[in-house]
């Protein structure tokens, strides 16, 4: 093995431990809120700081490989991806400090979750795909990449089916707009986790076979 595979090896290993410091976090932000444990939110959100120094770390560790050795082909592919996707999950990391900042807003505002079935389906779709991202990105499995990022239409449903819902329920009760808002907004935050694991998921596919497939469609719509 060179030195410049050894090298991204090693960055590999960190952009795994960075994968499961951000899924720890999105769990811990999730039962901070429905608890309303409030030091508990504080403390995902304090955590956050080692997730947002390590994707720094990171990132100038790839500029340094890129200027040394000014690699190509797979080399060049890995490079790039694990640019992309250290930004990735450092968003999400972001998304689930944002949630266990909200725990706040959820006891001010008497938020009671266990008035909303769909805001469990979205915890579950949401939790166990961003679970799935990480062991994908592991094993880089275009497989299990592809699983992934059909899984994010489940997240889109859950996710409106659970704001149809809040709307429905808050927007009768007096003073009902603040919670609508606080839980809107943890939901909001789990849509775009799925989101961004899909971005992963495509890059973790780039990465195996070179072809970019995010916004396929509209270069197939462009060529027909």
């Amino acid at each position: 093995m060179s030195e410049l595979q050894e090298r991204l090896e090693k960055l590999l290993r960190r952009l795994d431990l960075m994968g499961m410091r951000t899924e720890q976090a999105l769990v811990d932000a999730i039962r901070a809120a429905r608890e309303g444990d409030i030091d508990a939110g504080l403390e995902v959100n304090q955590r956050d700081s080692v997730i947002d120094r390590e994707e720094v770390e990171i990132e100038q560790e790839c500029i340094r490989l890129l200027a040394l050795y000014q690699p190509a082909a797979i080399d060049l592919r890995t490079i790039c991806t694990i640019i992309k996707v250290n930004s990735d999950l450092e968003r999400i990391a972001d998304l689930a400090a944002s949630i266990g900042r909200r725990t706040k807003h959820v006891v001010e505002d008497s938020v009671d979750f266990s008035r909303y079935n769909s805001f469990d389906s979205l915890v579950d779709a949401t939790t166990d795909t961003l679970g799935r991202t990480i062991r994908m990105l592991r094993a880089s499995d275009t497989t299990a990449a592809q699983g992934v990022i059909n899984s994010d239409d489940l997240i889109d449903e859950a996710y409106k089916r659970f704001v149809r819902s809040v709307l429905d329920t808050e927007g009768k009760k007096a003073g009902g707009v603040e919670a609508a808002m606080t839980l809107i907004n943890i939901a909001k935050a789990m849509e775009r986790i799925g989101d961004l694991c899909t971005n992963i998921a495509e890059d973790i596919i780039f990465l195996r076979t070179g072809d970019i497939i995010r916004h396929a469609d509209a270069f197939d719509e462009h060529t027909s």
